[in-house]
């Protein structure tokens, strides 16, 4: 067929498409104006808005919430949208049923295809392309048709290139939402937003020394967040998407589940992390528990500080251990703080005024020997009670918040703070629990609803109470919750024989913490708890 030929039968399928928006002057004008070439010199373009991954983000006010951006600058932009998108979805309709073996955008002119891809951004049309060969030759011609790339430059991963690093300012980002996308498809892998690479996500918890070409940025960074740090977070996703793709997960499902035990100057924090599957959710459990080998009023209010002042905002409690928030949204002192005045105030042997602005301070408090679970009455003495009961129901008038599971309006976490029986030598101490739902898949919207606060990543949920602790722990009702430390866990509150010499009265006050062994060379926990069936 000679050249004239094919001219001839594309120019008379456009004009048959395109004859019934002709009516408008504006249209025409879109027709024209749009296509990838004018993409690519608009400074500052990027479908992006993350800043800690490339995908997932909430979208802007000028997007329609698929990762599609619209370009379209003229004045009547919605009207005139509505009837190119629906001229497009009659021609789809017609033949798809004409040639139904073959895509509709396949059977698409040259043309439209610009003028389709011309609403998505670099990366999407980037993944386009790959999809089969057919697509990526129009993608290759357009950008030799836009002048992106010469006539003889035909291998497709060259046109890829030169196509991305023609999207200025934003190619970076653009490069990361690319990778973030075929990330997606590859079960093995994650995309590194810290070194901009696709690897092992393993390789952030390996020793420097036995991975030599290890980027300094893939270091796993402790943060301030109610989050798991950032590479348990990527062996998170990498789960997901086995699962997704029916793979088998099971195996790194085990290596989230970790437990550190840290012991200072009296002072025991025990922090443990859970995952676990409930219909297609993940969902994980951290376990904070407290404790005091000294019994005493100071012991109680130095609980109420750990509660309220991070150590890292107040120099005079650096060296207590630290307990994580529980969500981005609220902090323990905020919604427990009723309850920290009943534990706390009655215990207060200064001399405070009526007048506001006083504090307590560690003078305020004695340091002698005092037990509050034995004292009959007391709210701590009563909850263990029932506890040991094995009652569905406390009958006791224990006050409201102890033992109550509660939950965040602006994210999927619940959370509650109770008493518990310990080993010897701490005999009891209380429990931080919080369970976080994060979706089907990362950056999800329940996934977004626990990253940096900002209003756009907010999940309002009513009713906000135990729904997601009744998930988790299997139960009827979030009434029915009773916290429990697993007997794994108390026996590491023992460090072998440290639990014998201070019931003794020997190395009390000898700091000590410990926790699961890693592999340095390969990055995985060689003691991993155990899981059970009802995990995934």
């Amino acid at each position: 067929m000679s050249s004239s030929s094919r001219k001839k039968i594309v120019t008379h399928a456009r004009s048959k498409l395109i004859k019934p928006l002709t009516k408008s002057l504006n249209l025409r004008s879109i027709l024209s104006k749009l296509s990838i070439k004018r993409l690519t010199h608009q400074p500052g373009y990027s479908t992006d808005h993350d800043d800690v991954s490339s995908i997932g983000n909430p979208t802007s006010s000028s997007s329609n919430g698929l990762g599609i951006t619209l370009t379209n600058n003229s004045s009547n932009t919605n009207a005139q949208d509505a009837e190119v998108r629906n001229a497009f979805v009659f021609f789809f309709s017609t033949g798809t049923r004409r040639q139904k073996n073959i895509s509709g955008l396949l059977l698409l002119p040259q043309e439209i295809f610009d003028h389709i891809t011309s609403y998505l951004g670099h990366a999407q049309i980037a993944v386009l392309a790959l999809v089969n060969k057919e697509l990526m030759f129009r993608f290759m011609s357009s950008c030799i048709r836009s002048g992106i790339v010469e006539p003889y430059e035909p291998v497709s991963y060259r046109v890829l290139d030169r196509f991305i690093q023609q999207t200025g300012s934003s190619k970076s980002k653009v490069r990361g939402t690319l990778l973030s996308l075929l990330d997606y498809d590859m079960e093995d892998v994650v995309y590194c937003y810290k070194c901009k690479r696709l690897h092992d996500p393993f390789l952030m918890f390996v020793d420097r020394a036995y991975a030599p070409h290890k980027a300094v940025k893939c270091a796993d960074w402790p943060m301030e967040h109610h989050m798991p740090p950032r590479a348990t977070r990527k062996l998170l996703r990498t789960i997901s998407k086995r699962r997704i793709h029916g793979a088998e997960y099971r195996y790194l499902l085990a290596q989230i589940n970790n437990t550190q035990t840290v012991y200072h100057k009296g002072t025991l924090v025990q922090i443990s992390l859970r995952a676990r599957y409930r219909h297609e959710n993940l969902i994980l459990r951290r376990q904070q528990v407290v404790a005091h080998i000294d019994k005493s009023s100071q012991t109680m209010w130095l609980f109420a500080q750990m509660l309220k002042d991070s150590p890292y905002n107040n120099p005079l409690f650096l060296s207590l251990p630290q307990v994580f928030l529980m969500c981005n949204h609220q902090i323990w002192n905020d919604i427990y703080q009723p309850l920290i005045r009943q534990l706390v105030d009655p215990l207060c042997k200064g001399q405070h005024t009526d007048q506001g602005g006083w504090k307590h301070e560690m003078a305020c408090f004695s340091g002698e020997h005092l037990d509050v679970s034995k004292q009959k009455g007391h709210m701590v003495h009563e909850r263990l009670q029932w506890i040991a009961s094995g009652a569905q129901r406390n009958p006791t008038d224990v006050p409201t918040l102890l033992g109550d599971v509660l939950g965040c309006d602006k994210c999927t976490t619940d959370f509650s703070i109770d008493v518990v029986p310990l080993p010897e030598p701490f005999g009891w101490g209380f429990v931080l629990t919080s369970w976080f739902d994060l979706g089907r898949l990362d950056f999800c919207a329940k996934w977004d609803s626990h990253r940096e606060a900002r209003p756009s990543r907010e999940m309002n949920r009513y009713p906000t109470h135990g729904d997601i602790c009744e998930m988790f722990e299997d139960l009827p009702s979030r009434l029915d919750y009773r916290a429990e430390v697993s007997s794994i866990n108390k026996v590491r509150m023992e460090n072998h024989t440290w639990a014998q010499r201070a019931k003794q009265g020997k190395d009390r006050y000898m700091n000590w913490s410990s926790g699961h062994t890693c592999n340095p060379a390969t990055g995985w926990i060689e003691d991993p708890d155990s899981l059970e069936e009802e995990d995934y």
